[in-house]
């Protein structure tokens, strides 16, 4: 039986949830990581049978799919992760698109050639990003009702890519800091958050993260639209 195959940039990026995912439910899938600003996914992007030739990608069988969220709902569907009810499937895909933003708005930040200034006020904004999410978890052990959903792989990845980005982002906020702890701390994810297949830099290596916080590093200008 051909494995399924996750294909997408030599980094974390709007895939890794999607990792998460697969290896919460401890599926065996080929993790095709193209160099970034290489020729390799060039050479095969038309090659592959892609209704729509981006990154991330997945192949399960017939199944062809891009978009990180569309294949996310996809292994949600298949692996019943996507809610017990239409009420809760409403509150996901709500979750899902704050999700969403809440790490766009970091990325556009550090992929910005203004990002020496936008640094400073986008920490001192912070709080606004957290606090609905602080809200929304109180009293709960996952984002939706008791159980997990693919929306807290989503949130768990921003979350990481904001720590990432200030050690102490999460300081103020207890509750989404023993959420963010929590999931890290999955037993199903422990080999693959652990180990060295898994990359350190959430996005490209523009800004690189060192400690609480990234340092500049100019290099060639990226093109933000690669990023999906």
């Amino acid at each position: 039986m051909v494995k399924p195959v996750l294909g997408y940039w030599n980094f974390r990026g709007m895939a890794e949830p999607i990792r998460y995912l697969l290896h919460y439910k401890k599926v065996d899938f080929e993790d095709k990581q193209y160099t970034f600003g290489g020729e390799d996914w060039e050479k095969e992007k038309f090659d592959l049978g892609l209704d729509f030739p981006h990154l991330p990608y997945y192949i399960d069988g017939d199944i062809k799919l891009t978009q990180s969220v569309t294949i996310l709902r996809y292994l949600a569907k298949k692996y019943e992760l996507d809610g017990k009810n239409d009420h809760e499937r409403y509150k996901i895909y709500m979750v899902e698109q704050q999700s969403v933003d809440l790490w766009k708005s970091l990325r556009s930040v550090v992929m910005s050639n203004d990002y020496e200034i936008l640094r400073k006020e986008f920490l001192e904004n912070i709080p606004e990003h957290f606090k609905c999410f602080e809200e929304f978890l109180r009293g709960k052990n996952y984002l939706v009702g008791e159980d997990i959903t693919y929306v807290d792989f989503m949130v768990f990845e921003s979350l990481d890519f904001y720590t990432t980005f200030h050690g102490t982002a999460l300081d103020d906020f207890r509750i989404l800091k023993a959420y963010w702890g929590k999931m890290k701390k999955l037993p199903e994810l422990q080999f693959y958050v652990n180990s060295c297949k898994r990359n350190f830099e959430p996005i490209p290596p523009r800004p690189k993260f060192e400690g609480p916080g990234p340092q500049l590093i100019l290099k060639k200008p990226i093109n933000p639209s690669l990023l999906f």
